[in-house]
């Protein structure tokens, strides 16, 4: 009973996407707590991945989760790494910001007496910022990915023909010894791009992604100046980090 539950599940979550605990409670006449076992069950054997308050179709390395979904994830760490990547905003930069839920944080806070020039590939990004007087926005164009990301030829040669003081950017996975990871190769060349372009990289990055490998390999650590965290990871993972990035928490 319970195995055929939980192909129920998978077999919901094919069709829509995400799905909530309540939904599985009524379409499966079942209790909260067991839908939360299944689905903790079931994200153990990389099945699907859960979220806040329900589950979304998981495909494995590849999966990418869509940005409304990535943006309610881990709000708080997300709004607490802002802050902390606010204090390397000054006047008069010009900065690379990917299309990340973390620097969309970070845009949400950008005050508005910088005059500052932004460069994005993020749907969301700009039109946050263009209602600020004193920042300058220029958005990639190119395809536009899950209603938010801004991809292919177009996006990359405008990335490409400009240079930044600061990237602030973020990642699907990162680890010490294969540096940031990428769900698709589209994403992963934008910011490449910007990272070569960029005199100083900043990876905001919060803990869950932290030992998490991904399809397409981005950027070594090594060549990042900062990462900017939610808290202090684990000692062997600090061990590992090389002794040139700053790390702040």
């Amino acid at each position: 009973m319970i195995q055929n539950r939980q192909q129920e599940i998978l077999e919901i979550l094919k069709q829509k996407g995400f799905v909530s605990v309540d939904e599985f409670c009524k379409l499966l006449y079942s209790s909260s707590s067991t839908i939360r076992r299944d689905l903790s069950e079931l994200e153990k054997r990389n099945m699907l991945k859960r979220v806040r308050g329900g589950a979304i179709a998981y495909n494995g390395i590849n999966s990418d989760l869509p940005f409304m979904l990535r943006s309610n994830t881990n709000l708080e760490s997300q709004k607490h790494i802002a802050w902390l990547a606010a204090n390397y905003v000054n006047h008069s930069m010009t900065l690379f910001m990917d299309s990340s839920s973390t620097t969309k944080c970070l845009a949400q806070i950008i005050e508005d007496n910088h005059n500052i020039s932004v460069i994005t590939n993020s749907v969301e990004i700009a039109y946050l910022l263009c209602t600020r007087s004193q920042v300058k926005v220029y958005a990639s164009g190119g395809h536009v990915r899950n209603n938010s990301t801004m991809v292919g030829s177009a996006a990359l040669r405008t990335v490409q023909d400009r240079f930044a003081d600061i990237f602030f950017f973020s990642c699907s996975g990162l680890s010490p010894e294969y540096g940031t990871s990428e769900t698709n190769e589209e994403s992963a060349s934008i910011k490449r791009a910007m990272f070569a372009n960029a005199s100083k990289r900043i990876l905001l990055c919060d803990h869950s992604k932290f030992d998490q490998v991904f399809s397409y390999k981005c950027i070594d650590i090594s060549a990042i100046d900062v990462l900017i965290t939610d808290q202090k990871p684990p000692q062997t993972f600090i061990e590992a980090l090389p002794a040139s990035l700053k790390l702040i928490y």
